[in-house]
């Protein structure tokens, strides 16, 4: 019963309907009853951080079903959303009769004591002063990707075989997520309603962190590779190296920056930055161009529509990426071949028509058996 009460009471709160007697009443329920505390800051952060693009509200049917994809998917690995945008017709949040807000913010409690549940039977039981934070998780299998849109309005390209994460109490003093695989992000434009100042975008991966205030922009960061690319289209993007954090990289559109995967060093701020005990480049920046045959796409988001892309790519780097494509096994047995160079781009291709086509360009044999692929 007093759970119950509690959520009515911090439902009149936020709606702006409780009186001083309600709020001093929320505030005894809520200290005596302190595992509450975190799922009601959750759903604080939910109803105060959900605007839009371009600094809307987001419509309320519109964050509904946010909140109904959390809980139809919490026993899920991967969440596959829908591909939607938000509709600018909708009834927006803050208009939203009392009622409706009532309804939904009762959803927002249920859904976030769900989460709190899964976390904190499957979270490895530690010794800390800290409350656990819930998170949640995007996920693609190779052979697939996914498109979803964040609290925020940010919408979000997951390729094969990627993986997003991003806490439950999404929208704070800055936006954060975790990526690991490669995505296509274009950011929303958020204001925070306490300063009135642009709520940052954080992306963390393996090697180094983006920050953004709005734009758009590719990130690939597949454990297996030896770099990570950012490829800037639009807007404007600042990168930390992990093992440099003083030094910033301010990214302009159409340039990439390509950095290894282990232990990248700032030195300067040429095109080649540094070099690795290998004579490799620690960090290159460079210009990413346009596809002649669709000039609104450049050959690092070509995947995005579904198309497969080389870009004078070395082979060895190809197949990596037809492996996750196509979901299958590569085995390569021929060593002179993973030098070689190639740029093509494949729209509804099959495996087969692909390797045909390698094979024709390089000179080399192959035989498909099942999920396996062999090359000499």
């Amino acid at each position: 019963m007093n759970q119950e009460r509690t959520w009515y009471l911090l439902s009149v709160q936020l709606s702006g309907e409780a009186t001083p007697e309600e709020l001093e009443e929320l505030s005894t329920l809520l200290k005596q009853q302190p595992e509450l505390g975190l799922r009601a800051d959750i759903i604080r952060n939910l109803w105060n951080g959900t605007v839009g693009r371009k600094g809307k509200p987001v419509a309320v049917s519109h964050f509904d079903k946010h909140l109904q994809r959390l809980s139809n998917h919490l026993a899920q690995p991967a969440l596959q959303f829908d591909d939607e945008l938000v509709d600018s017709d909708a009834p927006q949040l803050e208009m939203a009769p009392s009622r409706n807000r009532l309804r939904w913010l009762w959803v927002g409690a249920a859904v976030a004591a769900s989460v709190l549940v899964v976390f904190l039977v499957f979270s490895p039981t530690k010794k800390t002063e800290s409350k656990p934070v819930a998170s949640n998780t995007i996920s693609t299998r190779p052979g697939s990707k996914s498109k979803v849109e964040l609290p925020d309005g940010t919408q979000v390209w997951l390729n094969a075989d990627s993986k997003l994460t991003y806490a439950q109490n999404f929208i704070g003093n800055t936006r954060e997520v975790t990526l690991t695989g490669e995505a296509f992000f274009d950011v929303a434009h958020i204001n925070s309603i306490e300063t009135g100042q642009k709520i940052p975008f954080i992306i963390h991966t393996n090697s180094i962190d983006i920050k953004v205030l709005g734009t758009a922009f590719n990130v690939r960061s597949y454990p297996g590779e030896k770099t990570i690319e950012t490829a800037l289209i639009r807007g404007s993007v600042e990168v930390t190296l992990h093992n440099s954090a003083d030094k910033k990289i301010v990214l302009k559109p159409d340039e990439k920056l390509v950095v290894k995967n282990d232990n990248a060093v700032v030195v300067s701020n040429k095109p080649a930055l540094a070099e690795s005990a290998d004579n490799e480049p620690m960090m290159t920046l460079s210009k990413i161009h346009r596809y002649k045959g669709d000039t609104t796409a450049h050959y690092e988001t070509l995947w995005v529509k579904n198309k497969l892309a080389f870009e004078n790519e070395t082979f060895d780097r190809m197949l990596p990426e037809l492996e996750r494509w196509y979901n299958v096994s590569i085995v390569l047995k021929n060593e002179t071949l993973k030098g070689l160079h190639f740029t093509g781009v494949f729209e509804n291709k099959s495996l087969a028509d692909v390797m045909d086509a390698l094979s024709l360009a390089r000179g080399f044999h192959y035989e498909i058996k099942g999920a396996e692929v062999t090359i000499w």
